[in-house]
């Protein structure tokens, strides 16, 4: 069974304020970061604001992930995809 779009991007948005709050990522964090932006890529429908924001987000888990950069999350650049991401599902 696969999660409606408004929970996926609810998840997306809880990995990504627990990678704030503990400024750490897994590697099973950053895997499911990119699962989550491939899945909510396939629908044709998304905003061109929220296309950019995921694609952000696909790249900062790749880096982080192919680095090992576990514990140097960016707080603020997090901080900002949060609200982004909680601005969009409350609109769309």
């Amino acid at each position: 069974m696969s999660i409606s779009y408004h929970h996926q991007l609810e998840l997306l948005k809880d990995i990504l304020e627990n990678q704030q709050s503990e400024h750490y990522g897994s590697h099973d964090e950053f895997h499911q970061l990119q699962s989550l932006v491939n899945s909510l890529m396939q629908n044709g429908a998304i905003s061109a604001e929220l296309k950019e924001l995921l694609l952000s987000v696909e790249q900062y888990a790749y880096q982080h992930d192919k680095e090992g950069q576990h514990s140097t999350v960016s707080s603020a650049e997090l901080n900002s995809w949060i609200q982004q991401v909680d601005s969009i599902n409350r609109t769309e």
